[in-house]
């Protein structure tokens, strides 16, 4: 297997790791800019380059460079165009540039594989949202009319599919980083920043919602499985994609093409039974996240925290967003059945056997039933007492304003922001909607809103 130093050279990413890497980085970022302005006026000289390095450096507060290899700083004071040739002639040599002798002039451009690299720098500092719906909407339109006469139809899939999972992949990741942050989180305004912010962006006002329910990515999914299986597994067709990639260069033996059809193969039908269980992890860990969210704020606000700033802030992350139409389905429990995946067997999950666990009898009793207390008083905003008591409150009526609810106590205020919190959970018995009255209960104002009983529950 060919390595990346087969291509790059052996401390390409030196500049990434040592001690100078800030410097580096911004320059690389600096001079991709100016060299592809440059290159097109077929004017990209060394020493114009080197001129435009300096007057960045010097727009800078200031600028420290150190050795490389020992991390020790110039000694001798360097002035910025001397850092700014240095820098180069480094980049130069740890093989991101490469200079060339035109005349009496050098020109300067970045390698091919550093473009690649610096395109997934900037990808990753500008922090973009994969457009997930683009994917399953160009599989779909290649695979309804597959061309077997070329080896771009093919190509086009396994690209896409290679980078949707990518795509679902960093997004699990992103969630997973969610729910470790809120198991450690003690501070309620760091919580609430996160939760209505960027949890927020990625879930509720991101690409992720339409592809949920606008595209029905759980009902597309299995669709292109069936029908990518149907043409992967036409051995008469799949012969003429491998005489279509005969015709490239370097692929004219039969063995050579079959080889590249093959793997693309594997790989088409590996992503896309990948996606599913993906897309399945991502539901399952947001619905923690949001378990877990309601119980930290739910334990912090019984602990004095500012009860109407936690209102107001969920009111605005629970409004209606435009991408929610009538037929919304709560993202967590959309799955779509068809008579294929009924037939499938589940699979076997044996039951944990639960072991005794030692109790230390030098635990005073009233440590014991102290944290029986703490346990008990938490365990009443738990999602089943939260739906009893929307019950009690609804009594049989279909929705009522929470404004005819009677407020005494914080008791009622934690009730209130638990059932927010709760209203995206699918274990929830009811639903809200909110309104633009605003009501003040014992000095607390925020917004009305209706509660609503679930059909068919």
């Amino acid at each position: 297997m060919t390595s990346i130093f087969d291509i790059t050279n052996e401390r390409f990413f030196m500049p990434l790791a040592c001690k100078n890497r800030k410097i580096y980085m911004d320059a690389i970022l600096f001079l991709n800019e100016v060299i592809n302005g440059l290159f097109e006026a077929q004017d990209n000289d060394k020493t114009k380059i080197i001129d435009k390095l300096t007057n960045h450096l010097d727009d800078l507060v200031e600028v420290k460079l150190y050795k490389d290899d020992s991390g020790d700083e110039y000694e001798d004071k360097l002035d910025n165009r001397s850092k700014a040739a240095l820098i180069i002639n480094k980049l130069i040599d740890y093989g991101w540039l490469s200079e060339e002798m035109i005349g009496n002039n050098k020109t300067l451009d970045f390698n091919d594989y550093s473009y690649d690299f610096i395109d997934l720098i900037e990808k990753i500092v500008a922090n973009n949202k994969p457009p997930y719906t683009s994917y399953v909407k160009q599989i779909k339109n290649v695979i309804n009319q597959f061309d077997y006469s070329t080896v771009d139809d093919i190509e086009i899939v396994d690209n896409a599919l290679n980078n949707f999972v990518v795509a679902l992949r960093g997004l699990r990741s992103k969630i997973q980083t969610f729910y470790k942050h809120i198991t450690k989180t003690v501070n309620l305004s760091d919580l609430l920043k996160e939760f209505t912010g960027e949890y927020k962006e990625y879930f509720f006002d991101s690409a992720y919602l339409n592809l949920k329910i606008r595209d029905g990515v759980d009902f597309e999914i299995p669709r292109i499985a069936e029908q990518l299986e149907k043409i992967l597994h036409d051995s008469f067709n799949m012969e003429k994609l491998i005489d279509a990639k005969m015709k490239e260069k370097g692929f004219e033996m039969y063995g050579v093409a079959k080889d590249y059809i093959d793997k693309a193969k594997k790989r088409i039908i590996t992503n896309i039974r990948t996606c599913p269980l993906i897309i399945e992890m991502i539901d399952t860990k947001n619905e923690r996240y949001l378990a877990r969210t309601t119980a930290v704020i739910t334990h912090l606000i019984k602990r004095g925290e500012d009860i109407e700033g936690i209102l107001n802030r969920l009111i605005d992350e629970v409004k209606n967003d435009k991408v929610v139409d009538e037929n919304f389905a709560y993202m967590f429990t959309m799955h779509h059945y068809t008579f294929n995946s009924l037939s499938r067997p589940r699979n076997y999950n044996p039951k944990a056997k639960p072991d005794m666990l030692p109790v230390d009898s030098s635990v005073s009793n009233e440590a014991k039933n102290k944290a029986l207390e703490i346990l008990k008083e938490d365990s009443k905003y738990n999602v089943k007492n939260v739906n009893k008591y929307v019950s009690n409150f609804l009594n049989g009526d279909k929705q009522k304003k929470i404004s005819e609810q009677k407020i005494k106590s914080k008791y009622e205020f934690v009730m209130i922001i638990s059932i927010m919190m709760y209203s995206k959970l699918p274990k929830a018995n009811y639903e809200i909607e909110l309104l633009s009255e605003r009501i003040k209960r014992n000095g607390i104002s925020f917004n009305d809103f209706i509660i609503k009983q679930k059909e068919n529950i």
